[in-house]
């Protein structure tokens, strides 16, 4: 109700200009707005400067990763919420199960991105490091030479 109220309100739902010594400079991070939307749309959210921290090839390069994830945990009906935080065992049979039919960079790159989605969202990366590491390095090893050679000929032609 109060929000219908503000909605109808003219003064309220108009972008008016800015006073001269209050005028911020243009940034994307505070977009011009009514007053009453500032507190909403003026923080800079720290996903938002997160963000910032991968180049727009990296995230999707990230984002395929995750997309891949999700479609790993559907499989197996693992619920979302024991989805994140991830944990060892889970991402551990996630490597497995993608050892034998991907190449060991890209196993490597799904697993950062799920690390990269962990820092963006704030959540606990807690895995045993060593464990995933050595895992990580046993998938590229057994990579079937079939498809080291289709990449190889898939890079040729890019």
């Amino acid at each position: 109700m109060l929000t219908q109220q503000l909605s109808s309100h003219p003064k309220l739902t108009t972008i008016l200009p800015y006073l001269t010594n209050l005028t911020p400079r243009p940034s994307e991070l505070h977009p011009a707005c009514p007053a009453k939307d500032r507190l909403e749309q003026w923080q800079p959210h720290p996903s938002v400067v997160t963000l910032r921290g991968w180049n727009e090839s990296t995230r999707a390069s990230y984002g395929a990763g995750l997309l891949v994830y999700h479609v790993f945990c559907d499989s197996r009906n693992i619920m979302e919420e024991e989805q994140v935080p991830a944990d060892t065992n889970l991402i551990s049979n996630f490597i497995s199960s993608l050892a034998r039919s991907y190449l060991g960079k890209t196993i490597q790159g799904y697993i950062y991105s799920m690390h990269a989605w962990h820092t963006l969202n704030g959540l606990p990366w807690i895995l045993h490091e060593d464990q995933i590491a050595t895992m990580l390095k046993g998938a590229s090893k057994i990579t079937p030479p079939s498809s080291k050679q289709n990449f190889a000929s898939q890079s040729q032609h890019r």
